[in-house]
């Protein structure tokens, strides 16, 4: 007996040939569709995520890439109710700039205290406008009983810029939440473990530093960012609106702890009083800025800000300033900084406040003789 053979036409097996190349394709079209090659070898990816976004696949797929990888640029917006699986510090192949907008971050801490088999890379590292979803009582079991790692504590200590704005937390549904005793051992557990940490992470490259737009500040966050950390090349630290009600020893000591800053905008907060030091060192200027706060009278030494060797340049406007006797420093401070530093003259314009009979006069053009 003859055996039938079975004859496939050729365009039926081109046709096959077509649709298991496009399915290995289809695994990873995202990847390589939103990821352009540059001639050196770097890939700008850029994700409009209208649903679901996973980091994981993504490291998986830069590893598997065969060909040479220099840098790579990750840009994640979000739709209105996206979420994009994100563990912290955001690890990856190569990986130098990492920028999510609008996200909801699940997984954010299902990497962290664990040691990262990558290392870090990233310059460029922000998180504007996203929500970090949390389940509380996994974070304090985590802040209870694991041990910090630099890994995760330093996070990226190669970034050059680093933006957290508008940075919140979404906690998940729970059937128990914890109790205020508990909340506070697991509050007071991690700031024990931050001060006793064995390491110190070292921010050399880090220029600029952005952290606004929060209404959860830590009241030890100051002692953690600086009691193990190190910002020798920081120039720029925005910590506005965050409903700060007093200035931190850090910042009153500011050449302690960031001796390279010549901008620190502290804006939109709800301080009242402020005080800072003016070391004997030679530098262009530090310039700070307090505009929209609450400062109604200012240190009986703020002539001295502009006498020292480093300019001291204090942005108050916007401020509800009470023009009384102990407002004479500033009228003669805002003199002097017009005088010195005539491209910052716009600084001289503030106003009083109070009592009626001054308000919306300049500071500055007030007789205080009579003081």
């Amino acid at each position: 007996m003859l055996s039938k053979r079975i004859v496939i036409p050729g365009f039926l097996i081109f046709v096959a040939f077509s649709l298991s190349k496009c399915f290995v394709i289809d695994t990873v079209p995202e990847f390589e569709k939103n990821c352009l090659t540059g001639i050196s070898g770097e890939r700008n990816c850029s994700f409009v995520v209208p649903n679901k976004w996973n980091f994981l696949r993504f490291r998986k797929w830069l590893e598997k890439l065969n060909e040479k990888v220099t840098d790579v640029r990750l840009d994640l917006e979000c739709l209105d109710g996206a979420t994009v699986f994100l563990p912290w510090p955001f690890r990856a192949r190569n990986l130098r700039k990492i920028h999510v907008k609008n996200c909801l971050i699940d997984g954010y801490y299902s990497e962290y205290n664990t040691k990262s088999i990558y290392s870090n890379t990233v310059r460029d590292m922000a998180l504007i406008d996203v929500a970090i979803l949390t389940d509380i009582n996994q974070l304090i079991e985590m802040n209870l009983n694991d041990p910090l790692e630099k890994s995760s504590t330093c996070g990226q200590e190669t970034n050059i810029r680093f933006i957290q704005r508008n940075v919140t937390f979404q906690f998940v549904p729970t059937r128990s939440p914890p109790s205020i005793h508990r909340l506070q051992d697991g509050f007071d557990s991690l700031a024990e473990k931050s001060k006793a940490q064995a390491f110190t992470c070292h921010f050399d490259e880090l220029v600029y530093l952005e952290h606004s737009g929060s209404s959860s500040i830590s009241r030890i966050h100051f002692d953690t960012m600086t009691d193990h950390s190190v910002y020798p090349n920081l120039k720029v630290f925005n910590f506005s609106s965050n409903y700060l009600p007093t200035l931190p020893r850090q910042l009153n000591q500011w050449w302690n702890y960031f001796p390279s800053l010549r901008l620190l905008d502290l804006s939109n907060n709800n301080l009242k009083s402020f005080s800072f030091e003016h070391p004997d060192v030679i530098q262009e200027y530090l310039y700070i800025s307090l505009v929209n706060n609450n400062i109604t009278s200012v240190p009986q030494d703020l002539f001295s800000y502009m006498s020292g060797k480093t300019p001291i340049l204090i942005n108050l406007l916007g401020n509800p300033i009470h023009c009384d006797c102990k407002a004479s420093p500033l009228s003669s401070y805002l003199r002097k900084l017009r005088l010195r530093v005539p491209q910052f003259k716009d600084l001289s314009n503030v106003k009083c406040h109070s009592p009626s009979n001054l308000s919306g006069r300049m500071v500055r053009t007030v007789n205080f003789q009579v003081c």
